[in-house]
């Protein structure tokens, strides 16, 4: 019976192309923008926690309160020891980085020594001259290079590309650094430019400078001190698992302070953040699900909508049909089971294929990308100028269950046309047709 329903189902084109039609397409559709979606705002999240956040983060709380003003003198010091308390105090499966983040103008002179240019830049100080270095990979510092090559000798940095063109900085040249030391005093140094980065992020290309942790510690007298520790996890790790992470360090980290570091501050109260405590992540994460669910929601009904008209006229034509089935003795509710195994096996078709072509589109945008750039160049966002789409299990199955649950329903809500009618005026339209 089953086969022969299907065989029917294959052989009339008005009970099976257009709802097929209909399932196939929003279903792509579906694929295709919530990978849209996850890529843009995935890659977002991942852009801010490598440069900004980390997935976790131990900052000075007298420092994180006065972040904006990079208030160096409110670092935490005892670099060597609280890395050592940190791997101890947390899991082997997050990577400590250790960060300082500073405030600066770049003084950049002219063949007389006199100053050609000069502006207020954002920096960054990290590991960037050891071999093995996780902050090469983690920031993809030598597929960024523009021109150049990455810091080997004392006092040399990295400029964004924009950066240099506005200061007309040249590879090679020596700038000064003006900015404020550990103990509040003013700091000049000079360093030498030996790489332009193109990090991708119009807002860091702009003003963002990058230097070695140890040259950093040199210029602004901050020996074994650090403004942050970033913890980083696998990609496969939930915002779930840094939560709890982050609770069991602070939770250790009580007990730390009652026997803390002999450099330490005695107003010094080192904290975690997770990535959803920072830069108001944690609504923009709420709001993204809250968007997602929407557009699922809208796609969802509006297939049901469709294919519930379909249905019904589909079934106008089959009142025959369904008369002379009754008439045999089939009951209704045996009519109606029957009649959602053909929407079943509609929308389990439909949904594969809509996969297949919503997956090789979100594919393709995870692959080549778009390049939004001119849209991102004034926003400061930390998004990468290339958008990309992200291709996972989930998006394939918040596409199928709607594309299913829309065919199903959509079948069964036509059908109770038919449910309510009596098998005398079903078959009375058998005999006129």
């Amino acid at each position: 019976m089953t086969v022969f329903l299907f065989r029917g189902l294959f052989r009339d084109k008005s009970r099976f192309l257009f709802p097929f039609s209909v399932v196939s397409i929003g279903v792509g559709l579906v694929v295709a923008l919530v990978g849209f979606m996850e890529g843009v705002f995935m890659g977002m999240i991942d852009m801010t926690a490598k440069i900004d956040t980390g997935h976790l983060r131990l900052v000075n709380k007298p420092y994180y309160n006065e972040e904006y003003l990079h208030p160096l003198d409110r670092a935490l010091a005892a670099q060597k020891e609280t890395k050592s308390w940190l791997i101890k105090n947390s899991t082997p499966d997050i990577e400590w980085a250790p960060r300082i983040r500073w405030g600066a103008i770049i003084d950049v002179p002219d063949a007389n020594g006199n100053t050609k240019s000069q502006t207020p830049v954002v920096g960054m100080a990290l590991d960037i001259k050891s071999p093995s270095s996780s902050e090469i990979r983690r920031l993809r510092l030598e597929e960024s290079l523009e021109d150049g090559h990455l810091p080997q000798g004392i006092n040399e940095m990295l400029m964004g590309y924009q950066l240099a063109q506005n200061l007309d900085v040249s590879l090679g040249q020596s700038v000064t650094l003006i900015g404020q030391s550990f103990d509040g005093g003013l700091v000049t140094d000079n360093y030498r430019v030996t790489g332009f980065l193109k990090f991708g992020v119009t807002a860091m290309d702009k003003k963002m400078v990058l230097v070695d942790l140890m040259d950093a510690q040199n210029t602004f007298y901050m020996d074994d001190t650090v403004t942050d520790w970033l913890g980083y996890f696998p990609p496969s790790f939930s915002f779930g698992h840094y939560l709890k992470i982050k609770k069991t360090i602070n939770s250790n980290l009580n007990t730390w302070k009652k026997n803390p570091p002999k450099d330490w501050a005695k107003d010094d109260i080192p904290i975690t953040l997770s990535i959803l405590d920072q830069q108001n992540m944690r609504s923009m994460v709420e709001t993204f699900m809250m968007i997602k669910s929407w557009v699922i929601g809208i796609f969802t009904f509006l297939m049901i909508l469709v294919l519930w008209n379909a249905g019904v006229l589909s079934g106008i034509h089959r009142y025959g049909e369904m008369g002379l089935r009754l008439a045999f003795g089939e009951s209704h509710g045996k009519l109606m089971y029957t009649l959602a195994i053909e929407g079943l096996f509609i929308g389990v078709i439909g949904s594969i294929i809509g996969c297949i072509l919503g997956g090789t589109f979100a594919w393709y945008l995870q692959e080549i990308g778009l390049n939004m750039g001119d849209t991102f160049a004034k926003s400061g966002l930390m998004i990468n100028d290339i958008v990309r789409a992200r291709v996972t299990i989930g998006g394939f199955i918040q596409g199928i269950v709607p594309g299913i649950f829309a065919s199903v329903a959509g079948t069964l809500v036509a059908s109770l046309a038919i449910f309510k009618r009596s098998e005398a005026n079903l078959f009375r339209e058998l005999e006129a047709g």
